[in-house]
C-alpha cells in the first residue's frame, strides 16, 4: 500500500460511470477495497443535488467516463450529466479531475484519432511503427467514384470502412471489410476508409494507467485474400461473424511488440490527448513485421490487468497530489 498519509482524512473520490461500466468493472469491489485498505471514500456523484445548495467541496477527485454522453448531446439526459459535472468543476475549481471532460472529447472522433496515430509514423524508425494508410471522406463529398481518393492515398483493397463517430451511437461500431469500390457505397458519409493489414488473426490490447502498461493478446480478424470479393459487415462490439474468424487449425503466432515501444506509444497518446486511463489496440503486419496502432479507447474495462484496483487507486492518489499542488501553485501566483 502506498504512503497516503498526506491525503486529507476525509479524502473522497466522486465518480460517474454508466451502469454497464459499473457492472463490467465490478466497481463495488473497488469501492470496498478503497475504504478497507486506504480509508478512502469512493462515492457516486449525486446529479440530482442542486449545485447551488452545495457550500463545500463535495469531492477531492472526480473520475468519470462520459464519452457516450459527449457523443450524443442532443439527448437531454446526456447533456444534463455533462453540464452537471462541468458546473461542479466550475464552482469548485480545486476538485481534481483524473481525466478532464475536454480531454475525453477527442476520443469521440476517428478523424482526430486517426490523424494523431498517423503522426506516430514519424517517430524513431527503430520503433518499427507504420500505421495504416487512410482517407477521410467528408459528408459533402459528392464524387460517385471513390477510386480516385484511394489512389491519391495509395490505398489498395481490401479496406476497412468505419463511421467518423467513434462512440455515442450504435452506428459508430458498425464497420465493414470491403474488396471493391462498389461496396464502399453501402457506407454513409462522413466515413473513414483505412487499409486493411493482415496480422495473423492476433490483436494486442495495451492497457495504460498512467505510466503503467500491460499487454494482453486476443484472437482477431483472419488474414484477407486480395482475390476475395464479398463484403463483410460486422459490429465491433459483438462476437465476430464466422466469415471473419481464422480457420480451425490455423496456427496463431504470438509476436508481442516490445514493452519499450509500447511505452513510447502510450506516452505519445497521453501527451497529445491529455488522458491517463485508456487502452490502444496494436497489430503486427504479418509481412513487414511493422507495428500498427488501430484504435484507442478511453477508460476500457482493463480486462486481464493484474491488480487493477490497486493500480487505479494509486494512480488516482498520484494524480491528486500532482494536480492539487499545481492548483495551489497557480492560486499563489494569481494572488
Amino acid at each position: 500500500m502506498s504512503e497516503n498519509n498526506t491525503l486529507p482524512n476525509d479524502f473522497t473520490v466522486g465518480y460517474y460511470l454508466s451502469d454497464s461500466k459499473i457492472n463490467k468493472l465490478k466497481w463495488n469491489l473497488f469501492v470496498d477495497m478503497c475504504k478497507e485498505k486506504y480509508n478512502i471514500n469512493v462515492v457516486p456523484i449525486d446529479m440530482n443535488k442542486d449545485i447551488s445548495s452545495i457550500n463545500t467541496r463535495p469531492y477531492h477527485v472526480i473520475i468519470d467516463k462520459l464519452t457516450d454522453e459527449l457523443g450524443d448531446l442532443d439527448n437531454p439526459s446526456n447533456k444534463q450529466k455533462v453540464d452537471y459535472i462541468q458546473s461542479l468543476i466550475d464552482k469548485f475549481p480545486s476538485i481534481v479531475e483524473v481525466d478532464p471532460l475536454e480531454s475525453q472529447k477527442p476520443v469521440l472522433s476517428r478523424d482526430t484519432l486517426t490523424k494523431l496515430l498517423d503522426k506516430l509514423n514519424d517517430v524513431s524508425p527503430e520503433l518499427n511503427i507504420k500505421n495504416p494508410k487512410f482517407v477521410l471522406v467528408p459528408e459533402d463529398y459528392n464524387n460517385n467514384d471513390y477510386n480516385q481518393l484511394l489512389k491519391e492515398a495509395n490505398i489498395k483493397f481490401p479496406v476497412v470502412c468505419k463511421t467518423i463517430k467513434a462512440c455515442g451511437s450504435k452506428e459508430s461500431h458498425y464497420m465493414g471489410i470491403v474488396f471493391n469500390e462498389k461496396d464502399i457505397h453501402q457506407f454513409k458519409q462522413p466515413m473513414l476508409i483505412q487499409e486493411f493489414i493482415n496480422h495473423n488473426a492476433i490483436i494486442y490490447k495495451v492497457f495504460a494507467i498512467g505510466d503503467f502498461i500491460q499487454v494482453v493478446h486476443r484472437k482477431s480478424i483472419r488474414n484477407m485474400n486480395v482475390n476475395e470479393t464479398e463484403l463483410i459487415k460486422f459490429d465491433s462490439q459483438k462476437p465476430f461473424p464466422a466469415s471473419l474468424l481464422p480457420t480451425d487449425g490455423q496456427e496463431l503466432k504470438i509476436e508481442i511488440p516490445s514493452k519499450s515501444t509500447l511505452s513510447v506509444i502510450s506516452k505519445d497518446i497521453q501527451k497529445n490527448l491529455d488522458i491517463s486511463l485508456f487502452g490502444f489496440d496494436v497489430i503486427v503486419d504479418c509481412e513487414t513485421k511493422k507495428i500498427a496502432v488501430v484504435d484507442i479507447n478511453y477508460f476500457p474495462t482493463f480486462s486481464g490487468v493484474d491488480d487493477f484496483y490497486t493500480l487505479l487507486i494509486e494512480h488516482i492518489i498520484n494524480v491528486y497530489k500532482r494536480k492539487s499542488s499545481f492548483i495551489k501553485s497557480n492560486n499563489v501566483l494569481n494572488k
